[in-house]
């Protein structure tokens, strides 16, 4: 059942949203699926309505829309926030602000720069430290005059702001005649190379689709595949990662490898790009955040189960196989940000349950279990998270907490020892030496499609199901290869489920 005051706070966290990962509704194709996705989120959303002491504090106030970004600067310890924002406690921000524990630090200067917050751009989404600068998205100079030019991305030293070579390069849009900014969703740092992914269509005039790389001196690109939507002229990287030698490239992508669909995760290996395993399941999934925990490579974003991917809206990757958090995120909801600190990995974003416990916006997961950080009520979306001196921080759209003002920017100030922790997920679902796998071909299936399944200790039965959740066909104690005929089905999607023993295995199939 469907509370009040769930879909109450879900409508306003829906209505103003600030989205750490911005898409661009009116070219991009895929944009309708996201309006498919708040419309099942909003009528398969949970709500409990215990009433908690706040366990949140509000750190400063701001004037704007909210927060995308928190970067936790260890070596100038200092904590770094980015967003749409005017000014924090009267302090002149223009999308970025230093905090230092105790007050707000301006990042401005006289260099005629203005950190994108006149030009109808999103805000500061990405922010890191890059040897003895800062490095932040959507950094620009107030006029295309300016010399030296700061186009989508710039450097801070502490005084004032400066290129990176010849930056990004906005690009004009005729269709609705202006120019859409250049922008860096994420940047990954790994040696002495600074990976930025995002819209970016070129990096210091060298054609670059979705992803360039800094080593320093000069830019670099990867000859990311083009996209095959029709009509789309551009690549929307929500998050780059590095794991195991490879560059991962995710987002709200759309694209194909030979002759294969690909949908939001793609990966390099210094040669070529390719999908992802079983990549993830078309549907309504988008990808946000990536991260390496404990040797495996984390995706969070927007995917469910139903749909045939391992997981919802989190799941992890071994380099071999996808693998199941705990079930992840309960019925419908969005994991928007990832940060790994010490043995725990920090997620935020728009849920209420994960792992089976109540959690609400804010959860950490330590390799075995979920664990709730309190049991404080965000009104609207947490977009950003980090831990800073110990201390949890959380910022997005939100503007109350257990309906206190708290605008943007809030530190956990209550006591862990009383957060819900899920029970430890099994050797079957955190592992993946002995892990099941179902198989389905062909696929799209016409007449006859053939399930088989292998690795369960016992297989108790398989089921199929629509995406309503509906059951078409089901067998009990049937053979590890069955074959069911589909012919007279309606076309559309599937999920078929093993059923066995040491859990259960999903996965999609379209019927033609």
């Amino acid at each position: 059942m469907v509370g009040s005051v769930c879909k109450n706070r879900l409508i306003n966290s829906l209505a103003g949203m600030v989205n750490r990962r911005p898409s661009l509704p009116c070219l991009y194709l895929k944009t309708m699926k996201k309006v498919a996705f708040y419309l099942v989120v909003l009528l398969g959303f949970t709500d409990s309505m215990q009433i908690h002491a706040q366990d949140w504090e509000g750190v400063g106030y701001f004037q704007g829309n909210g927060i995308l970004e928190i970067f936790p600067d260890t070596i100038a310890n200092k904590l770094y926030v980015g967003g749409v924002f005017q000014s924090v406690d009267d302090v002149d921000s223009r999308n970025i602000i230093c905090f230092n524990g105790s007050t707000f630090e301006q990042m401005t200067d006289s260099s005629n720069v203005n950190v994108c917050w006149n030009l109808g751009c999103r805000g500061v989404a990405s922010i890191i430290r890059y040897q003895d600068k800062i490095i932040a998205s959507l950094v620009r100079s107030t006029t295309y005059e300016a010399n030296p030019q700061i186009i989508g991305v710039g450097a801070w030293d502490g005084t004032g702001w400066y290129p990176l070579d010849g930056g990004l390069a906005d690009t004009y849009n005729d269709f609705v005649s202006q120019f859409r900014p250049a922008s860096i969703y994420d940047f990954c740092l790994t040696g002495d190379t600074l990976y930025a992914a995002g819209f970016i269509t070129h990096v210091d005039s060298i054609p670059a689709l979705a992803l360039g790389a800094w080593d320093g001196a000069q830019w670099h690109s990867f000859n990311v595949p083009e996209p095959t939507i029709p009509g789309v002229d551009f690549m929307l990287a929500n998050s780059v990662a590095k794991y195991k030698g490879k560059i991962y490239l995710g987002g709200n992508l759309g694209l194909t490898l030979n002759g294969e669909y690909i949908n939001d995760l793609i990966v390099y290996d210094g040669l070529l790009w390719e999908k992802v395993g079983d990549g993830l399941v078309d549907g309504l999934t988008n990808l946000h955040d990536m991260e390496v925990f404990q040797d495996k490579l984390y995706i969070a974003g927007y995917f469910t189960q139903a749909d045939g991917n391992p997981g919802n809206s989190i799941m992890s990757w071994d380099g071999e196989q996808w693998n199941d958090l705990g079930g992840g995120v309960c019925g419908y909801g969005i994991i928007d940000d990832l940060f790994v600190h010490k043995d725990k990995l920090y997620v935020a974003g728009l849920f209420d349950c994960i792992g089976g416990i109540e959690a609400h916006n804010v959860a950490v997961w330590d390799g075995t279990k979920w664990c709730s950080v309190g049991h404080s009520i965000f009104n609207r979306a947490a977009s950003a998270i980090a831990v800073w001196n110990d201390t949890i921080y959380a910022g997005g759209g939100f503007y109350e907490i257990d309906g206190q003002p708290v605008t943007y920017l809030a530190r956990f100030v209550g006591d862990l020892s009383t957060s819900v922790c899920s029970e430890v997920v099994s050797a079957l679902e955190s592992t993946t030496s002995a892990a099941p796998y179902l198989n389905l071909y062909p696929n799209p299936a016409g007449n006859m499609l053939t399930i088989t399944c292998s690795g369960m200790d016992r297989l108790l039965r398989y089921e199929v199901v629509d995406l309503l959740g509906r059951l078409q066909w089901s067998c009990v104690d049937c053979n590890d290869r069955q074959e069911v005929l589909v012919s007279n089905w309606s076309a559309g999607s599937y999920v078929v489920r093993a059923v066995g023993d040491s859990g259960i295995i999903t996965k999609g199939f379209t019927k033609q």
